[in-house]
């Protein structure tokens, strides 16, 4: 992880489910050579495992990759899940919890405007997704840039891939500095 510690700028998509990519199956090294050239062929640094209310996974397949392909890829594990804010349970939106090295954890708004058009930006939420590969359909992007312009929100680009092909077709360049320092301990 000392790429990933350094001050420089990074490539990361930080929302992908390569769990679901892979039907489900434990983690393998099988899989990790699959992600790895994957993350490799587009050109990008790491990804975040955000799948949908798993982060053992992602946690097991970190472990993996760390012991067999020390310094290949970024993984930092994680998962989505959905939140319902207090002022309005049925605002109900998702967010993607990434568990940082070291300790720390950082929030990002998944897909604004997807359930719902309402967009409620409670404490702890660190960044917002303006460009989704999959749900870009949806997403107020002026909106959502005023937003995260109000709030101090980390902009994102990410691929919310659910296939193997899709993982870094969107990305965000970064520093991992920055997702420390926003981070909740």
């Amino acid at each position: 992880m000392d790429k990933a510690r350094k001050s420089v700028k990074v490539k990361l998509d930080l929302h992908t489910h390569v769990w679901e990519a892979f039907n489900f199956q434990d983690p393998s090294r099988e899989i990790a050579e699959k992600v790895i050239g994957q993350v490799k062929k587009q050109g990008i640094d790491g990804i975040a495992i955000t799948d949908h209310h798993n982060k053992e996974w992602a946690l097991e397949f970190q472990e993996l990759v760390e012991r067999h392909y020390p310094g290949q890829i970024i993984i930092i594990p994680g998962w989505e899940i959905e939140i319902r804010p207090a002022e309005n349970p049925f605002a109900e939106y998702q967010v993607a919890e990434l568990f940082l090295p070291g300790g720390g954890v950082f929030r990002s708004y998944c897909h604004p405007g997807y359930y719902t058009p309402e967009i409620i930006i409670e404490g702890n939420i660190h960044a917002i997704e303006i460009d989704n590969y999959i749900h870009n359909w949806h997403i107020p992007k002026d909106r959502v840039a005023e937003i995260a312009r109000t709030h101090d929100l980390l902009p994102l680009q990410v691929s919310d891939a659910h296939n193997l092909e899709n993982i870094g077709l969107r990305y965000t360049e970064l520093e991992m500095d920055e997702l420390y320092r926003r981070a909740s301990p």
